[in-house]
């Protein structure tokens, strides 16, 4: 799995654990960013804009090109 250390800082912070399959953090990451990620409008917040890049930039770090 690709990911840096700062990455690394963030889904400890925000999902409290590690992990070893990419899958699993994108998943879990995705369940955070609908719990924590949006207002009462249903807008994006910086939360949500803070971990939606991090989604994306796991995602394209570990896909196959």
């Amino acid at each position: 799995m690709n990911i840096t250390e700062k990455q690394k800082e963030l889904v400890k912070k925000y999902l409290k654990k590690s992990y070893t399959e990419i899958y699993q953090l994108l998943l879990d990451l995705d369940d955070k960013i609908t719990e924590i990620g949006f207002d009462e409008n249903y807008d994006i917040n910086e939360e949500g804009i803070l971990l939606q890049r991090l989604y994306d930039d796991l995602y394209y770090q570990n896909s196959e090109i």
